[in-house]
């Protein structure tokens, strides 16, 4: 299970959307049976056992969230910005199919979205599945997938405008405080606590304006010998 990675496009990465926590899991946990260098299949299929493993919660609770999950994800759309065009999709193509008596679900990637995360050469992102199982927050799992994309240099400055953008929330939190307050700061804490990085944050100001954050990062060993 530790070894277990998922990967996506940069594009993808970056794109703008909104998921709650259950579906992001069973996305992440989809993604991360794909072989991201090869052609990835269009359908999708997971037992909710192995859901329940994969994301290290109870069975009972993994049958309620993965259908919960399922159902809700087909309405979800993401817009994607490319250097060729922007496009807003859907996630899926069409409606989950439920197997009855055998706790799985089936669903089908839509033609777009597997252009994001199938046969992958360059400008992409990696991280493992289980860094990211124990944050039970939407927000916290969305900023560190962002944060891995710069893995290499463990520091990435975002706008403001742009931050609110990739999470979907442009029309929400007119105030920096209250931004800070339900989204970022909860997010960082989380990841500290739950994840296998240690994260600082800090404003840039344009005089008494919040313009962007930048956020600093690195490495929890102990934590990652813990999650091995």
């Amino acid at each position: 299970m530790s070894l277990v990675k998922v990967s996506k496009s940069n594009y993808l990465v970056e794109a703008s959307y909104s998921l709650t926590l259950q579906e992001q899991r069973l996305v992440l946990a989809c993604l991360s049976r794909i072989d991201s260098r090869g052609i990835a299949s269009k359908e999708a299929s997971i037992l909710a056992s192995e859901y329940a493993d994969m994301m290290q919660i109870d069975i009972k609770n993994a049958h309620r969230e993965l259908y919960k999950a399922a159902d809700k994800l087909y309405e979800r759309s993401i817009i994607v910005s490319d250097p060729e065009k922007t496009e807003e999709f859907r996630w899926i193509q069409k409606k989950a199919i439920y197997h009855k008596g055998e706790g799985r679900v089936t669903f089908t990637w839509s033609d777009d979205v597997l252009i994001y995360i199938s046969q992958l050469k360059r400008r992409f992102t990696t991280y493992r599945l289980n860094d990211v199982a124990r944050l039970n927050s939407s927000y916290a799992i969305r900023l560190y997938e962002l944060l891995m994309q710069f893995n290499a240099t463990k520091d990435r400055k975002i706008n403001l405008d742009d931050f609110k953008s990739l999470f979907n929330l442009e029309n929400k939190y007119p105030l920096f405080r209250d931004l800070n307050k339900w989204v970022i700061k909860p997010a960082v804490k989380e990841i500290n606590s739950s994840s296998n990085l240690v994260v600082y944050y800090s404003t840039v100001k344009k005089g008494r304006n919040v313009v962007a954050l930048q956020f600093d990062f690195q490495e929890n060993k102990q934590m990652t010998m813990n999650f091995n």
